[in-house]
């Protein structure tokens, strides 16, 4: 009995931090990485826009009572992908690409055309969908498949 009690309060809890995460997040992208260098923040803010990513550093321990560090450490971390990663925020959807190329990290200035490839055509590396308390994973890329097309238009 004390178990199903327990059990929940744990799912209430999730889904409350769930809520709180999209209501905040919701068409915004993060940033997760594990240090990133001063350039390479400077390159970022120069950009237009380049401030509105929101960057967390999984290096961070994870503090429970933050929806933010709860969802990178229940479920962004362990996708074992490459960090940085960018994480591109929806209604009830997560879609996650790491930033290596040829494992190197790219040029802030590549975040635009890597989002692109992402909304325009769906190539992620994974996608977590909210199913009430908790976020389902749905792999996509293999983590080597990390190249994105430049539209320069017609």
């Amino acid at each position: 009995m004390m178990k199903v009690f327990m059990r929940a309060i744990a799912t209430r809890r999730d889904h409350r931090r769930l809520d709180w995460f999209f209501g905040r997040y919701r068409g915004r992208t993060l940033i997760i990485h594990q240090g990133l260098t001063v350039d390479w923040l400077e390159e970022l803010l120069k950009l237009g826009g380049g401030g509105r990513h929101f960057r967390f550093d999984a290096r961070t321990p994870l503090d429970a009572k933050n929806a933010v560090s709860w969802v990178v450490h229940r479920y962004i971390v362990p996708l074992e992908l490459p960090l940085p990663v960018l994480c591109d925020v929806g209604c009830d959807t997560i879609t996650v690409r790491h930033l290596l190329t040829r494992g190197r990290l790219g040029h802030p200035a590549d975040i635009a055309w890597i989002l692109d490839d992402m909304r325009d055509k769906s190539r992620v590396h994974a996608t977590l969908t909210r199913e009430a308390h908790r976020l389902a994973t749905r792999p996509g890329l293999p983590t080597a498949d990390n190249a994105y097309e430049v539209d320069f238009g017609d």
